[in-house]
């Protein structure tokens, strides 16, 4: 759990502020969804992350009943894992494209739906509280390479529980520093320093952290090296 959270709050500075910082500025608008409408926003785009660590814990527990070499899936899932730490790592260090870029097309389908959603009026009904909440739930969905990371991440976590568990570690990881930008993109402030590249640096280390470790716990699954456990927690 405090890898997923350190995940999100390191990996939010440096890559979550560039690819959400135009959804924040979208949302916070003049007419749009701020203050605690906002919050629910957040509430329902952690939802999503949660719902997403469901279903891929679903799908290692079904692979853990189904499939009778379930340590060599257990091994190949953490080595992808750690694969994709790496190559965001080297990504946010901005040695290699962002994994989003692969994704252009359904991201721009995304932002298309996002914007038209926005733009319609909610008025001041009860019900209308909803709509908040709905819009972060599609926010939840939009293809990124940290949830990526996140969610090969919960599917090795084990329980199904703790899959959720460790997407909520995450979502909750990433929210101070989308509030930061929200908060930031409703005052008349001068723009800040953008050469500033220590955010980036600091989750590009986190990222290669945790690859280490999933690709330590691959291996380990293979028994290739020892597992390593620190009282009753195992690091890898």
């Amino acid at each position: 759990m405090v890898v997923a959270f350190l995940l999100g709050l390191l990996g939010s500075l440096g890559h979550c502020t560039g690819m959400c910082g135009a959804i924040v500025l979208l949302l916070g608008r003049r007419g749009g969804i701020a203050g605690g409408r906002l919050l629910l926003a957040h509430l329902g785009r952690i939802t999503s992350y949660v719902l997403l660590g469901l279903a891929v814990g679903l799908l290692g527990h079904s692979a853990r009943r189904l499939l009778p070499h379930l340590p060599w899936l257990q091994g190949a899932l953490a080595l992808i894992a750690a694969g994709t730490a790496l190559y965001l790592a080297i990504a946010l260090l901005g040695r290699a494209p962002s994994p989003e870029t692969y994704l252009a097309g359904l991201t721009s389908r995304w932002g298309r739906a996002m914007q038209r959603l926005v733009r319609q009026p909610t008025g001041r009904q009860p019900l209308a509280l909803l709509f908040p909440f709905g819009i972060g739930l599609l926010w939840g969905l939009l293809p990124c390479g940290l949830v990526l990371t996140a969610l090969l991440a919960a599917v090795t976590s084990g329980p199904l529980w703790l899959s959720a568990l460790a997407m909520l570690a995450f979502g909750l990881g990433t929210t101070p520093a989308l509030l930061g930008m929200g908060w930031l993109a409703q005052r008349p402030l001068p723009r800040l320093p953008t050469g500033r590249a220590w955010p980036r640096h600091a989750a590009a280390l986190l990222v290669l952290l945790f690859g280490t470790q999933m690709a330590l716990r691959g291996l380990a699954a293979w028994g290739w090296v020892d597992h390593l456990r620190l009282g009753g927690v195992m690091l890898w």
